[in-house]
């Protein structure tokens, strides 16, 4: 397998004639959405209807005579798993509201937008494998501008009030805010790319795919305390807010665990913290100078250590990776594209085809994301909350493996990486 920045990158790097090409693609291709976001520059003139195909075979529940009476019930296999399903829709509207910035001003909203580009051709490769597989749906994209007024004035329009599932926004407020809408209208939605730790208002139909910051504390725990155990285990806090918010989860999840831990800041004397013994520390940081200048000073100490770290360090410039095999480099991921697999190599082999591009992360992520929405709306309809909480289910990039916490599903799925011999694997 080759070294692929396989993270979820910062949004940056403003490509013109990706976001020109896109919309192209967009007006052009087979699968179309529909908007009725007048204001914008459409996205297409008809919905998506993806004919039906062979219906599944209906049977009575077996379970009991009085349930066999009263409702039939339609045999699903779905992920290897039989399941007796209610009866369900077989027509679905799905929105999907992200700050596409059609007319992106600024900088920031250039490369925003940019990114959304890039999730939303992954969106359509997804939809031209369902189509194959029977889905019938009609996509709606708005461009909410990343503003208030523009999003409130999305829901306002009386469609949205008969969706079947909301994907997006991209801030955690306006998250909130669909969040808020849909529990009015009983509509599911789910957050595309932004982890939240926790919301106000419990939303049982609320979705978010990035894993949390306890998901990820917990995984980073469980996996030191199997696989170092009596190693001490010191946390770097760079002191910014991420570090700032992490360091405490981590501490308390490592405790719990009985493993010996200890949290440093940026006056840290190496030399003072390291051992004989393998030592393992976990660098919270994004920040590639801060990252830099602190394994250069722990590497110096000459001390044999094992590094923990933020997966989004494989998109630094000018990085080392024969510094990173000797550092022992463990990087923790909400998603990892593993270039080995037959299905992506399928997928990017597809993707140049229609895009004349490789795909980015984020094209992986919203194929995965509305493969799997598309998959379980199939198989489940209005009921799939039922079936897919408590099971873990592979995609390309993304599992997905939700447990109701903190007011909302949560995707508890994250990755550890080991960079072994130039290549990012996953950690046995």
């Amino acid at each position: 397998m080759t070294l692929v920045r396989n993270h979820r990158p910062l949004l940056s790097g403003n490509n013109l004639m990706t976001l020109l090409l896109a919309f192209v693609l967009i007006s052009c291709n087979a699968f179309k959405v529909i908007s009725s976001d007048a204001p914008d520059k459409p996205v297409g003139d008809k919905p998506v209807v993806v004919e039906d195909s062979d219906k599944p075979t209906t049977e009575d529940n077996p379970k009991s005579k009085e349930t066999e009476e009263t409702q039939e019930y339609i045999s699903v296999e779905f992920f290897g798993e039989q399941f007796l399903v209610e009866p369900h829709k077989t027509e679905f509207k799905v929105a999907l509201i992200l700050p596409f910035h059609y007319e992106a001003e600024t900088k920031r909203e250039q490369r925003t937008s940019s990114a959304m580009v890039e999730y939303y051709q992954g969106v359509k490769m997804a939809l031209r494998d369902l189509e194959v597989e029977g889905l019938r749906m009609k996509l709606y994209v708005y461009d909410n501008e990343n503003s208030d007024e523009r999003l409130k004035r999305i829901l306002d329009k009386s469609v949205m009030r008969h969706m079947d599932v909301i994907v997006g926004p991209l801030s955690k407020d306006h998250i909130k805010m669909v969040s808020d809408f849909a529990l009015k209208h009983d509509i599911a939605v789910i957050s595309p790319l932004t982890s939240i730790d926790e919301i106000e208002t419990e939303n049982q139909r609320l979705y978010s795919t990035t894993p949390s910051m306890q998901a990820k504390a917990e995984t980073v725990a469980n996996f030191m305390a199997n696989h170092f155990e009596g190693n001490k285990v010191v946390i770097y806090n760079d002191g910014r807010s991420y570090a700032n918010r992490l360091e405490p989860l981590l501490v308390e999840e490592l405790k719990a665990q009985k493993v010996k831990v200890q949290a440093v800041n940026k006056d840290v004397q190496w030399a003072n913290e390291v051992s004989d013994e393998n030592t393992v520390i976990y660098v919270a940081s994004h920040n590639p100078t801060t990252v830099n200048t602190t394994l250069s000073s722990i590497y110096q100490t000459k001390k044999p250590v094992t590094i923990f770290g933020e997966n989004s360090w494989s998109n630094f410039e000018d990085n080392d990776y024969k510094f990173w095999n000797k550092m022992n480099i463990h990087l923790v991921a909400s998603d990892f594209v593993d270039d080995t697999t037959i299905a992506v190599t399928h997928f990017r082999e597809n993707f140049r085809l229609v895009n004349r591009r490789d795909p980015s992360l984020y094209a992986y992520l919203g194929y995965d994301q509305f493969k799997f929405m598309g998959d379980f709306l199939m198989a489940f309809g209005e009921h799939f909350p039922a079936y897919i909480s408590g099971r873990e289910f592979r995609y390309l990039t993304s599992n997905f493996s939700y447990e109701f916490e903190h007011g909302l599903n949560q995707n508890t799925n994250v990755f550890i990486l080991k960079f072994n011999e130039f290549e990012l694997q996953l950690a046995e």
